[in-house]
């Protein structure tokens, strides 16, 4: 008898586990679509040729330069630097459903009110820029927590999955941009600076009917924004307490807590090296899930946050100028566009990538191959020019797949060290490292990219990403500073107990 009823209880708590699995991928498809008109952010690069060109024959801003337009970019990652702070208060107040509708409808809005304020640069600016980047900041980090919350056992695959969606966005939407605003696939052949012959610009009366199409493909954009936001709140659904989500395997098996799960399965099968000076009680080896206003005064926070600074020089600077650099030895706008996408592909299936090495060998490990990757990618990145074009494109996808990596690792990562008690607020809280990394490539773009070559202006990121490596080769979990695992005992909790 007690053994047919130990079974039924298994039975019925593995059915109750399979329905909150299959909600859990429901809730992550959700999450994606969400993350898919997000991940807009990443057409900047291919949208900005035609935005720059606009503003120089049809306002007042005729000087503007592309230099100039990473002041949209800046604005939009600050924004969403900011904001992701005040997503997680929003989650906390008003629920994570909720937090994530406003967060959209901010993005939608700051779309539609672009349609009137580019006929004015510092409008431009503030819509495209900060409003919806404060948009893309209030939606990203629920949205992800949320599936994380679903889905416990794999964080580094589900953030992965969701932000690969934040990648796909770029995919999407890069053909949408350049087939409607440049059908005839016409190439940018204005150079008006004799000092930068390669400079090129779009222009009237050659390029009329294209210039006509730019206000109007933030509607377009605002339309298919609707529709996938719509869709993905549709699937969302707050997430169960965290204490239900194996309470039947724990009536079944005697085990009271999951940190008693990890314990038992952590000391069978790597034999956790306990700190002396703790108690003998097993739950000892656990350190507290921290807050907001705990985790600045550890030195894995800082570790993190100055990683992302350095990491961003990187990521901004191709988001930017990754099709400019190509305009000035390819006449092919729609072959650009392509690339663009192609690029897009690689961020979106490297974040799944880099999130599962994450849990497998642990986040120092892993930031640190990404970052001698894209060092390098950025030393050798100018002599794409005598390669041919699908040469260039090839380097473009390799660097697109390093920028999807810093997405995918520091949120599990965080959530890892941290706790997930507050995870969105907590990575929020990382994330402001995105407000200073993009007034850094704001000062870097408009005041040392003027002066210098543009070889150069990729030797001086690269720089960055080695200092970003620095900082990442001295990090140190909390169990490990403490004394309380090995770091082999620390990477294989991160991969199995997660």
């Amino acid at each position: 008898k007690q053994w047919y009823q130990r079974r039924v209880a298994i039975t019925a708590g593995g059915g109750r586990l399979r329905y909150r699995t299959f909600r859990g991928v429901t809730v992550l498809i959700g999450a994606v679509l969400v993350h898919i008109t997000l991940g807009v952010l990443y057409c900047f690069g291919n949208f900005s040729p035609y935005l720059v060109s606009y503003l120089r024959e049809r306002t007042s801003s005729k000087n503007v330069r592309y230099g100039n337009a990473s002041w949209i970019l800046t604005l939009m990652c600050a924004g969403q630097g900011a904001c992701m702070i005040l997503g997680g208060f929003l989650e906390s107040k008003i629920g994570t459903r909720l937090a994530i509708f406003i967060g959209c409808c901010t993005l939608t809005t700051a779309t539609v009110l672009s349609y009137f304020s580019i006929h004015t640069f510092g409008t431009l600016i503030l819509t495209y820029g900060a409003v919806f980047g404060c948009g893309i900041g209030m939606a990203y980090s629920p949205a992800m927590t949320l599936a994380i919350k679903w889905l416990p056992k794999y964080k580094g695959p589900v953030a992965g999955a969701v932000v690969a969606g934040f990648g796909l966005g770029a995919m999407i939407f890069n053909p949408i941009i350049t087939i409607y605003i440049n059908p005839d696939n016409k190439n940018a052949s204005y150079a008006p600076y004799s000092d930068k012959p390669t400079e090129k610009y779009f222009h009237d009366p050659a390029d009329k009917d294209l210039l006509d199409r730019v206000p109007s493909c933030f509607l377009v954009m605002a339309g298919f924004f609707v529709v996938l936001q719509v869709l993905g709140n549709l699937l969302l659904k707050a997430a169960p307490p965290p204490e239900t989500v194996y309470e039947d395997f724990y009536e079944s098996t005697g085990i009271r807590s999951t940190e008693d799960l990890i314990v038992n399965k952590a000391s069978e099968e790597i034999g956790i090296q306990k700190n002396p000076s703790t108690s003998s009680d097993s739950s000892a080896i656990y350190l507290p899930d921290l807050s907001p206003r705990e985790i600045y005064k550890k030195p894995q926070f800082w570790v993190f946050w100055v990683g992302f600074i350095c990491n961003v020089q990187g990521i901004n600077y191709c988001t930017l100028m990754w099709k400019e650099f190509g305009q000035e030895f390819i006449d092919n706008d729609l072959f650009l566009a392509g690339v663009g996408s192609a690029g897009s592909v690689a961020n979106a299936l490297s974040r799944i990538m880099w999130g599962t090495l994450g849990d497998r060998i642990g986040f120092k490990p892993t930031m640190l191959i990404l970052q001698s990757i894209f060092a390098i990618l950025y030393i050798v990145f100018f002599y794409t020019q005598h390669l041919t074009k699908w040469g260039y494109a090839v380097f473009v996808v390799l660097v697109f797949g390093c920028i999807g990596g810093s997405f995918a690792i520091y949120p599990a990562a965080t959530v890892r060290e941290f706790g997930i008690t507050h995870s969105t607020s907590n990575y929020g809280l990382v994330f402001t490292s995105m407000i200073v990394a993009s007034f850094v490539n704001l000062g870097t773009m408009n005041l040392l990219a003027p002066e210098i070559s543009e070889q150069h202006m990729q030797w001086v990121t690269a720089g960055f990403l080695v200092i970003g490596l620095v900082a990442t080769a001295t990090f140190k979990s909390r169990y490990q500073r403490q004394g309380i695992i090995s770091e082999k005992a620390y990477r294989s909790i991160a991969q199995d107990s997660s």
